[in-house]
This record gives structure tokens, sequence and C-alpha cells, in this order.
């Protein structure tokens, strides 16, 4: 019976292993694995640069489209990272003009669509069969995602390889709890059937939160092992004097209700800028925004940049004062986080820098954040300009906030004892083959 790292392990998910991405969760739990025993299939238009995995097989959402009319079309591929192949470019950049339109207005219409094509296209390939059979998983681990066509992908992956499978449930994309809109009802109904079915499929699970896992468990009739992104290292409050202007930094996408989120927070900010400049906010973003939006939120007190990678991320958070949590504070977005764990928030607690939170207070990460005093919590206007005017009044008050984040990361997101239950339940898992 092999050790833990001699596992071949494939991982299912949505974005690439790119560094400019940051949703790195899987990467950062496998990254004391043998790379070489790590492959992954993906589904977006990117192209990845993480050395945690050794092998790449991307399902091109724009050639499964192109394929519903041409059979003949290539919708899967096994990716060289040495070569950059410029029809990547061009699946990418129409990707992004896909998504662009849809995140200006999310109809669900559209979602439905979206995986009426999938269901349509042709991504049962022989290219994904070679690849499947050829790298022969131990494990396969993946997202409970909402995305119905990965789900089904995923599940044929387990069938075929007869691997066994772990699933990791960390967002709501299971109960309808968070809109009462028909659209979403509808939508959520498909969602909810794909899960329950890979679910049976699926031999153990984690879940982000003590929270998640109560209404998972419920809802799948599972008994899931709560796991937590990890630190990426010990923070260390670094004693420092907060001089004005003041930066604060948001590194991320801005979905979902994010965009507004910060508009609000830019608007309070200009504000308290007749004067004086009191805070400068560098925002970098991987979201195709609209003009509309960029000129609500761009000004000389906000500066909108591309995406960065994972390292420089690293470096601005070390240049910054102020490190920015956002998700929707209201309308139809407001519950999407409800019981997920952004990967951010993790970071962020890894930094020793304080925080500002902006989103839903009833959400998982808003109410971590706030049970622990690890970061300025504001759900609305009002609360965003009481934070800035306490801050103005007293800018050394974030010092007590830093405090709190380090203290919360350390004593919550032990990097050894995440690593050990994740080890754990992979070998435990992996037992489960040989006794079958």
């Amino acid at each position: 019976m092999p050790m833990h790292n001699n596992l071949k392990i494939l991982v299912f998910t949505v974005p690439s292993w790119n560094s400019k991405i940051g949703a790195n969760s899987w990467a950062t739990l496998l990254e004391n694995y043998p790379s070489e025993n790590i492959a992954s299939v993906y589904i977006r238009d990117e192209f990845p640069d993480s050395n945690i995995c050794s092998r790449y097989f991307n399902i091109s959402e724009n050639r499964i489209l192109k394929s519903i009319f041409n059979r003949k079309i290539k919708t899967g591929r096994e990716i060289d990272t040495s070569v950059h192949d410029i029809s990547e470019d061009t699946d990418l950049s129409e990707h992004n003009e896909r998504y662009k339109k849809m995140s200006v207005k999310r109809r669900y219409s559209m979602l439905l669509a979206r995986e009426f094509a999938w269901k349509l296209g042709k991504w049962k390939t022989k290219e994904l069969n070679d690849f499947l059979d050829d790298f022969k998983p131990d494990i396969i681990l993946h997202s409970m995602e909402g995305y119905i066509h990965l789900n089904r992908i995923t599940k044929y992956a387990i069938k075929r390889t007869k691997a066994k499978a772990i699933g990791y449930i960390w967002d709501d994309n299971f109960t309808y709890k968070q809109s009462s809109a028909i659209g979403y009802k509808i939508y959520r109904y498909f969602q909810r059937k794909s899960l329950k079915k890979l679910a049976k499929v699926t031999d153990a699970f984690f879940a982000i939160s003590p929270m998640t896992k109560a209404e998972a468990d419920r809802f799948f009739g599972i008994n899931s092992i709560v796991l937590t992104k990890p630190l990426n290292n010990i923070p260390e409050y670094v004693e420092q004097q907060y001089v004005f202007p003041l930066r604060i930094l948001y590194t991320g996408n801005l979905y979902i209700g994010r965009d507004k989120s910060l508009q609000s927070l830019v608007e309070a900010i200009k504000q308290f800028s007749v004067d004086k400049k009191y805070f400068l906010l560098d925002i970098y973003t991987a979201t195709q925004l609209s003009a509309e939006q960029k000129e609500k939120m761009e000004c000389e007190n906000c500066t909108i940049h591309d995406a960065i990678s994972q390292s420089e991320v690293i470096k601005k958070q070390k240049e910054s004062d102020i490190l920015l949590f956002l998700e929707a504070m209201n309308g139809k977005y407001s519950r999407t986080a409800r019981l997920s764990f952004s990967t951010k928030l993790t970071d962020y607690l890894s930094t020793g820098k304080p925080i500002l939170a902006i989103g839903n207070e009833e959400t998982v990460p808003m109410q971590y954040l706030k049970d622990h005093h690890a970061a300025m919590i504001a759900s609305n206007r009002e609360q965003i300009e009481d934070c800035l005017r306490k801050i103005i009044n007293d800018p050394q008050i974030l010092r007590e906030y830093a405090i709190n984040a380090c203290k919360c990361g350390t004593e919550n997101h032990d990097p050894q004892k995440i690593q050990e239950t994740f080890n754990r339940v992979l070998q435990e898992v992996y037992n489960l083959k040989g006794s079958v």
C-alpha cells in the first residue's frame, strides 16, 4: 500500500491553476505532494502556470459551443505548459467577452442556456478518455460545484477510472436560501439534482466551515469533515505608524455584487476626501468591467489594475496599510456567500495586516470575522462611512485589528493541523479502494 505522497491524484476545477486567478485551495493542500503524481482537468479557457501539478487537461467551453455545429472540432486537449498556443488566446478572448456580458446582468435563463449548450456539445471525447486512462488516478478531488456540466464530467471520470473520490463543499450550491426569484429556484433545482448524483459516487467530503458542514450533512446525508484553507505563513504583526493617505488593497474578482460594494466604498472615500486625501484604493482584478462600471469606480482615489500573479499580490499586500474584503451587501447576490469561506480570507489572515470587510453580515465569512474581531465590519453605506471616520479620527485603531487578525489566523488555520487532516483523509479513502 503506497504512502499518501505516492497517491496519483486528479483534481477537477473550473479555473486553471493560474497564479493570476487566486483560487488556489487545492494547490495549497497538494504542494507537498510530488508534482508528477498530480493532474488537473479544468474547463475555463485559461493557461495554467502552477508547478504543483505536472499534467493539465482542458475542456474548452468556447470549443464546446462550436462543437454543437461542428462535431469534428477538438474540444479537449492536454496542455503543454511549455508551449503557448495562439488559438488559446482566441478562446480566452471569446470566453471573457461572453462572461463580461453575463456578469453585467446575470440572467438564470443564460445560465440554463449554457448548461443546455454543454449538454449538446461534445465533451466526452477520445482525448479525455485517453488522458484518464493514461493517468490512472487513485483519488479524484473535486468541489461540489454549481456548474452542472462540470459535475457531470467529474461523475463520468469517477466511474471510468474507478478512482475513489473526495468532494469539497465550500459554497452554498444546494439550498434554496439565497434567493426567492423564480429563475434562481428553477436553476437551483437542476444544480441540486446534479450534486446529489455526484455525491452518490463520492466517498468522502470536506466542508469549509461548521455551518457549511451542518447544512450539507443534512441535505446530502453525509458526515463531512471541516477543513479550512491553511495559512500561507504564520502571521506576525509588524509595528507601524499609519500615515495618511492610507493604501487600501483589493485583489480578486468583482462579480456577484462585489462591484456595487466597491462603488459604495469609493463614494464614501470621496465624501471624506474634499480637503485631504485619506485613502487610496488599488484594485487588481481579472473581471472584465464595463465602461459604466469603471466610470463609477475609477477616480483620483481609486485605480483599477489588471490581475497580477500571486507572488506580486503578496508583495502588494506587504506595501499596503489595509486589505479589503468584498461581498455583496444587499440585493440578489447578498446571500450568495452565505456558506462560503473565501480562500482570500485565509490569505489575508496570513499577512499581519488590518482588514476592512464589506458585505452581508449574515454570511459565514462576515460572521467569522466579526466573531473573532478580526476585521472592521460594514454591511451598509452608513457603516462604511463609520469605519472610515473611525480610522480618520484615530488611524492607530488599525493596529488592534491587525493583531486580532494574526491571532485568528494562528489559532484557527494552523497549516500543520490542516495538512495532517487532509493527508489522513486521503489515505483513509485510498484504503477503501484496497478493501473493495
